[in-house]
């Protein structure tokens, strides 16, 4: 008989097996014996929030005949949580997460196949309790009695944070006090990804989270609907340990402002990512924020995409620039619906001390970008993804030409993905960067015209796991198959976008099913095919009466 592994070899093999997503060999070494189950079932649980029946599974992959089967897993998931908060269960459970998803509980309770039989389980014995209704009026069935899920899901949160020493994040919907509540009891509390920002409006919150969070570092918001929502962030952000914020999200228009801004220079040495959804007539006080000079990752969407500080405010557009030349650490700057951003992003590319990994540009002219263009060459030897999107009419052949040979001087790059600005672009353009792009992974192109002849650059691409063709493509079943024959172990599992296919050059069915065979024997593979449809034409023109 062989002798027996010792515990911390079984925690490592098991931790190995979490790390891996390897649910269904774990839950095997839980049924196994009770000395394997304690390490199983510790990260089972501790990743349970990424198990693959959460959300109710991919429902693209999942025929609908085990859905449902699906979402009944998932309950189960969910019940064996809340039940061990309760004991009511063998081990428990809820000890050993470190992420309580409450978003995840939201979408099961309001699940069209989470009803019946499914839905009487999970409410069954011990869990009676969280069954909170409320009475709703529908306009063809009347008034009808419906779960309650914001009352079900503070009543959850109420008995697990009860139970859950290891617990470092919170997501979901949450009651304005909740967190009063719970941050006593949440000593490893780290990160809050909130539904909306009135969770934090109660002013005994941030000394609470003082006190009790000593690790709290992270804060997302996705929407804030309140008068003085700015200044309530700015009294969180204030009343919080200073130089204790490492990130911070504002995923929708939250009103975040001057104060918020000015409350975040208290964390300007430590706070590392910030991602804000602004107003535009919130740009103006972005120079508030010249003490946040920590940050490595800069992610900046204007909502309303109206002001152009370099014309109407250029003084505020130079200290912005000054304050993001003092940021040295900058690896990642992204500035969506931004009006005029090449030219904010421009004497950032110029900059001798920082050294991009990523560049996003959007909503940008590329025939008056030249200089734009050229001094992306400066970041050659750091940028690894690079994302350029707006619009490409009126490019001549000299612009044509600088984005190019600008674009094929960018060696190191991972991803490229380039819309609109290069849809003037041609196997010509795109042959010579992809033949200098030997490491790129991701690679997404809009075009005027692509045909077999970049296909074989393509296959030369050794790590390439995706591909978006956006431009009118004349591919061959012979191309595709040759350019299928030439890929490697490197692109196993590879995805090919074929988005705008020419309609007098299209594969038929069975052309298209060989090829996608080959390509699934091939390296695992598949491909996405769809014709061009012309916005002109009407869809019903040339069908019979």
């Amino acid at each position: 008989m062989a002798p027996a592994l010792p515990d911390v070899i079984l925690h490592l093999l098991c931790e190995e097996l979490a790390l891996q997503r390897d649910f269904d060999t774990l839950f095997a070494c839980a049924c196994t014996s009770r000395g394997l189950a304690i390490p199983a079932l510790t990260n089972l649980y501790r990743s349970h929030h990424v198990s693959p029946v959460r959300g109710g599974g991919d429902d693209e992959a999942i025929p609908l005949a085990t859905q449902k089967l699906v979402v009944q897993k998932w309950s189960i998931l969910w019940r064996s949580i809340i039940a061990s908060s309760l004991n009511a269960t063998l081990f428990p459970y809820c000890r050993y997460i470190k992420t309580l998803d409450l978003r995840d509980l939201v979408h099961l309770l309001e699940n069209d196949k989470f009803k019946g039989k499914i839905q009487e389980h999970f409410f069954s014995k011990e869990l009676s309790r969280f069954q909170i209704t409320t009475e709703t009026h529908f306009r063809k069935t009347g008034k009808r009695v419906v779960l309650h899920p914001p009352s079900i899901i503070d009543a959850v949160g109420e008995v697990v944070t009860e139970h859950t020493p290891m617990l470092e994040q919170i997501s979901g919907p949450l009651l304005s006090h909740a967190l009063i509540r719970w941050s006593p009891r949440l000593p490893r509390l780290h990160s809050l990804e909130l539904w909306e920002g009135k969770a934090l409006e109660d002013e005994l919150l941030p000394p609470s989270i003082k006190a009790n969070c000593p690790n709290f570092d992270a804060l997302s918001i996705y929407t804030w609907v309140a008068d003085d929502r700015d200044h309530k962030l700015s009294e969180f952000i204030g009343g919080i340990r200073p130089q204790s914020l490492k990130y911070l999200e504002t995923i929708s228009n939250t009103g975040i402002g001057a104060e918020t801004f000015l409350a975040l220079s208290g964390h300007g040495e430590t706070l590392k990512e910030l991602r804000l959804c602004l107003r535009s007539d919130s740009l103006p006080h972005l120079p508030l924020l010249r003490g946040c000079t920590a940050i490595e990752t800069l992610r900046m969407e204007d909502s309303d995409g109206v002001m152009d500080l370099e014309k109407t405010q250029n003084d505020v557009f130079l200290e912005v620039i000054a304050w993001l030349r003092e940021c040295k650490n900058l690896r990642s700057l992204s500035l969506t619906n931004f009006v005029n951003a090449s030219a904010l992003v421009l004497p950032l590319l110029l900059e001798e001390n920082i050294h991009f990994r990523k560049i996003e540009v959007d909503s940008y002219v590329a025939s008056t970008n030249r200089a734009f263009h050229q001094a992306l060459t400066h970041q050659r030897s750091s940028l690894r993804v690079l994302f350029l999107s707006g619009d490409g009419d009126e490019m001549f052949r000299d612009d044509v030409d600088i984005l190019v040979d600008s674009l094929t001087e960018l060696t190191e790059l991972r991803e490229l993905e380039l819309r609109g600005v290069s849809d003037w672009l041609k196997d010509e353009h795109f042959i010579p960067i992809l033949d200098r792009l030997k490491l790129l992974e991701d690679l997404y192109i809009s075009g005027l015209e692509v045909t077999d002849d970049i296909l074989e650059k393509v296959a030369g691409l050794r790590n390439l796991r995706s591909v978006t063709f956006m431009a009118m493509s004349k591919f061959t079943m012979d191309g595709l198959l040759q350019f299928i024959s030439k890929l490697g172990p490197g692109n196993q599992g590879i995805v090919i976008m074929d988005s705008l296919a020419d309609p007098t050059t299209l594969l038929s069915d069975d052309e298209l099913a060989l090829v996608r065979e080959t390509l699934a024997m091939k390296v695992g593979g598949r491909l996405e095919y769809t014709p061009f449809k012309d916005p002109e034409v009407s869809e019903f023109e040339g069908d019979s009466d």
